[in-house]
């Protein structure tokens, strides 16, 4: 979208007497119907970019990678040795051994000049290349003599030891696919195939506008009703981990025009923007309201059936998404992972996915309590590694508690059917894109 489509803040303004700071009485929605409405309303248009072999780690492949070459790009030798005609060799053992005459050999990575001739032997090294006229190789080890006459004790059969051109990669032939995550393996395999641009999708922007008058960047501003904005360091880590690129807007006070000035300008230069706080149920919403004025279709979706985090939401303004992430840091985290990853995840051509899941059985049992039994629940866990199976021990902590991320690893989404789970439950436990150490 172009930056002149966008609102402009001082329009926004003049038609803002017409807007009344609105209450809204909350139905929540379900997970479900948010993202299919979510995805409705988005416009994702992943972008492609070349970008240098040793920047491609852990990128995604934008289309199919075609090799323009065998690889090896010729015979090449599997052993240290000599590569020798077969023929030549046919019935030598140790009780009737076999002598050729050497004619040399070549350096690693050149080409050998010497075409092998009925009697002859010629020196190779692992992985250099064949001479013409030989079709195998014995190993040094079972050969004896040295200088001009070399005594072979053992028949080889054709092609023993030889690596053949394109064994490991043919020209034309699909290597990497696309969409693929790229491995420190790949990259070698790159190289190996002389490219040194690599096609993936761009990364796309994503901002994060943290709002409240209590704001402060200042770390050691400790002074009573002070909050140290410290949530766009774990949004940041979150959004680099999902694979994206973190744009921090500055702090913005409580202020309707000062929130809509800002969420116009990040819209210009973000492909998805992030509000933090300034949204609430029961009450006047200023990042709601702001949302509304920018543009249609404004806000779609504000209270979901998710514990915790149920005031998130989010709008969309001309094709792009502005995700509502609640105050506390639980439930920030939360709104993050179920509508802002996905989101970045289908940028780069991966689909509406979910972060990284495996399976694991529960160590401990957990109940969903008689708060909002019938929502989608996010359950928070410390995974443990030690054992034969992969195990997850559920946890509790408040919603504003910092410490509650650090000590878990990853977590469960449990449907709005399911009140419990059983300890030996079977369960997926998605890692925390960024935060988790596996």
């Amino acid at each position: 979208m172009e930056p002149s489509s966008l609102p402009r803040p001082g329009n926004v303004r003049r038609e803002r007497s017409a807007l009344e700071l609105t209450k809204r009485f909350v139905e929540y929605v379900s997970l479900k119907e948010a993202l299919k409405t979510l995805r409705s309303h988005t416009s994702i248009s992943p972008a492609r970019e070349l970008v240098p072999l040793g920047g491609a780690y852990q990128r995604i492949l934008f289309e199919d990678v075609i090799s323009a070459h065998d690889i090896p790009m010729k015979d090449s030798a599997h052993m240290d040795g000599f590569a020798v005609r077969s023929s030549d060799l046919a019935g030598a053992s140790e009780a009737h051994s076999v002598s050729l005459r050497s004619v040399g050999g070549s350096p690693l990575g050149v080409v050998p000049k010497k075409v092998v001739k009925r009697g002859e032997a010629h020196s190779v090294l692992t992985g250099g290349f064949m001479p013409s006229g030989a079709d195998a190789v014995v190993q040094v080890e079972r050969t004896r003599g040295s200088g001009s006459s070399i005594v072979f004790t053992r028949a080889p059969a054709q092609g023993e030891f030889v690596y053949t051109a394109g064994r490991d990669v043919r020209k034309g032939e699909v290597v990497l696919q696309k969409g693929r995550l790229l491995r420190g393996s790949d990259i070698v395999l790159f190289g190996a195939l002389h490219v040194d641009k690599v096609p993936v999708y761009a990364k796309p922007r994503v901002a994060i506008i943290p709002t409240g008058n209590e704001l402060t960047e200042d770390i050691r501003d400790d002074r009573p009703g002070r909050v140290v904005e410290t949530h766009s360091f774990l949004l940041s880590r979150m959004i680099e981990g999902a694979g994206g690129i973190p744009v921090q807007m500055p702090i913005v006070r409580d202020d309707l025009d000062e929130i809509t000035d800002c969420i116009s300008g990040a819209l210009k230069t973000a492909d998805v923007v992030l509000t933090l706080a300034g949204s609430s149920v029961g009450e006047a919403d200023l990042t709601e309201n702001a949302i509304e004025a920018l543009g249609k279709p404004g806000v779609l979706v504000h209270g979901m059936k998710v514990h915790r985090g149920r005031v998130m939401g989010f709008g969309a303004v001309a094709g792009k998404a502005i995700i509502i992430l609640p105050g506390p840091i639980q439930g920030a985290a939360n709104a993050f992972l179920l509508m802002a990853y996905p989101l970045i995840r289908s940028f780069l051509g991966r689909g509406f996915e979910q972060p990284l899941s495996i399976p694991a059985a529960m160590s401990n049992a957990w109940e969903a309590g008689d708060r909002y039994p019938d929502f989608s629940k996010v359950v928070y866990v410390k995974i443990d590694l030690s054992g034969p199976d992969v195990r997850v021990h559920a946890s509790v902590g408040e919603t504003e508690k910092m410490t509650f991320l650090t000590q878990n690893d990853g977590y469960v989404l449990v449907d709005e059917r399911t009140t419990s789970l059983a300890k030996g439950d079977r369960v997926r436990v998605h890692l925390l894109p960024g935060l988790s150490p596996y």
